[in-house]
This record gives C-alpha cells, sequence and structure tokens, in this order.
C-alpha cells in the first residue's frame, strides 16, 4: 500500500511541477511589455561591438541598414550565466561561493536522473552505473555543502538577514537534505543498479519495492517539484524572458508592428500611485504627454 501511494505521489509531483512551470512560463510570456531601456552591453551585438559596449543605434543613420546580430554572443553570455554565475561574481562575490556549489550540485543531480531514466528503460551497462554513481555522490555533496554555506551567510551577514525569509531558510534546508539523501543512495548497498530497478518499476505505474532511504529521497525529491514552480527557484527558466525581453530586447519600434501594439496597450494602462510629478487617475499616455504639475499646486 505504501509503496503504490509512493508511486502516484511521484507521479502526480511530476505532472504538478510540469503544469505549474508551464503556467508561470505563459504569464511571464504573455506579461505586457517592459520599460524599454537601453542596458548595455546587449549580448546579441557583434563581438566588435561588444568589446567596448557599443550597439546598433550609435551608427548614423542605422534604420538605412540591415541589423546584423549574434547569436554566438547570445549563447556566451548565458552560458556564463549558467555555468560559472559570472553576475553572481561581479556583484555578490560573498554569496558566490555558495551559490556556485549549489548549482553544480543540482546540474550534476539532474544530469544523474537522466543517466537513471535512460538505464530504467534498457542502457544498464556497469561502466555507465559506475558513472552515475559518481556524478550522483559529487552532485549531492555539493548540493549539501552548498546550501550549508548559504544558510551560515543568511544566518550571519546582517545585510542578507534583512532579505531573508523562513522560507528562504527552509527551501535551502530541504535542498540540504536531497543532497544529503541523493548521495547516501548512490552510495548505499545497491547504488545505482536499484535505483535503476525502482524507477524502472514506477515507469509502469509499478510498486517500486524501495528500501527506506530510496523511499525518502524520493519522497523528499518529489515535495520539491511540487512546490518549485510557485516559487523563486522558476528563475531556471525565467531568466530566459528577463534577459531576452528586458535586458537584450533593444528591437526598434517600428510602426504597424506587434511592439508598438503591445507599447500603446501599456500607455493606457492607469496611473495607481502618485508623487510631485505624476497623479493618480490618468493614463500613461496622459501622462507622457503633459506637462509635470508644479510640486504643492493642484491644477
Amino acid at each position: 500500500m505504501m509503496q503504490m501511494a509512493l508511486v502516484t505521489f511521484v507521479w502526480l509531483a511530476v505532472l504538478v511541477c510540469v503544469a505549474g512551470c508551464a503556467w508561470r512560463a505563459w504569464r511571464y510570456a504573455s506579461a505586457p511589455v517592459h520599460l524599454r531601456w537601453d542596458l548595455y552591453p546587449v549580448a546579441h551585438e557583434t563581438a566588435k561591438r561588444r568589446a567596448y559596449v557599443g550597439g546598433h543605434y550609435e551608427e548614423r543613420e542605422w534604420w538605412t541598414r540591415p541589423r546584423v546580430t549574434s547569436l554566438t554572443g547570445e549563447a556566451i553570455a548565458m552560458l556564463e550565466e549558467i555555468l560559472v554565475l559570472r553576475g553572481v561574481w561581479l556583484n555578490n562575490r560573498r554569496v558566490f561561493w555558495g551559490s556556485l556549489p549549489f548549482h553544480w550540485g543540482l546540474y550534476l543531480l539532474l544530469a544523474a536522473t537522466a543517466g537513471i531514466a535512460a538505464g530504467a528503460f534498457g542502457f544498464r551497462a556497469p561502466w555507465f552505473a559506475t558513472l552515475l554513481g559518481v556524478v550522483a555522490v559529487l552532485g549531492g555533496t555539493l548540493l549539501l555543502i552548498g546550501s550549508g554555506v548559504l544558510l551560515r551567510l543568511r544566518a550571519r551577514d546582517r545585510g542578507l538577514r534583512r532579505y531573508t525569509t523562513r522560507l528562504d531558510r527552509l527551501n535551502l534546508a530541504v535542498f540540504a537534505v536531497l543532497g544529503a539523501l541523493s548521495a547516501a543512495v548512490a552510495a548505499g548497498p545497491g547504488g545505482i543498479e536499484s535505483v535503476w530497478r525502482a524507477v524502472a518499476r514506477l515507469a509502469v505505474w509499478q510498486a517500486p519495492e524501495a528500501g527506506a532511504l530510496l523511499s525518502a529521497q524520493m519522497v523528499l525529491a518529489s515535495a520539491v517539484l511540487v512546490y518549485l514552480p510557485f516559487t523563486r527557484m522558476v528563475h531556471f527558466f525565467a531568466k530566459y524572458f528577463l534577459y531576452h525581453d528586458v535586458r537584450w530586447d533593444d528591437r526598434p519600434l517600428e510602426a504597424g508592428s506587434s511592439m508598438e501594439r503591445r507599447v500603446q496597450a501599456a500607455l493606457n494602462f492607469g496611473v495607481g500611485w502618485s508623487a510631485d510629478h505624476i497623479e493618480t487617475g490618468r493614463t500613461w499616455a496622459e501622462v507622457a504627454t503633459s506637462e509635470p504639475p508644479v510640486p504643492g499646486k493642484r491644477p
């Protein structure tokens, strides 16, 4: 009975995670147009322009020439963020030393999970089991270390404590335990072969006959999948929209384009706050096309 409950929970967790992430991605993709800033360097500029933080619009009569962009530049920028957390290194180096092992632990555990799925469906060479065992132990250990460093930093750093919630601490604690359990399962009796057998049975809705340690790891991993789409951890795909739709979106505003329609729709939004230079109860189009009020004087 308990083993079949585990099967149901694992499958439910996967479905909730996929549906939740799809919903969040749709919300980001369908959101109103962002405030259009000129944020340089833009990764899809050519290597020559990126070298001195230049841009397409600096050219005279740029609109008379076809625009040249670089997918290579985008790929390099994204790999730097994903693999070495370049933004964290440059902007918050204290966090970097916990964040890097934390993320690499997750990457390695995801790679091990993909290998376990391959083994569950037939590819079970002995050398592959050994490789996956090493990857899973290393990934779990790095996740445990990274979570511990970040927990300690959030507890002791005065600046970080101001922005740390109980949920932040709970998330890190859960990942620390998940890392420890994952490493223990991979290094324990049966190792990856036992995981292969359990996952193969899970895939066809059969009781996995997993031991206590593996069952605990599956339950915790499934619980993470359930709540992941509803937390800030969705930045693993939300960053795509941040970079491509905000930081790097420097397309020209052309008459009749979808961008023009989105900007016009945004200008018709109401203003819900006020300041000396902005009055509430008007649209952004009215605010942008009229003189600001004199401070302290009502019209």
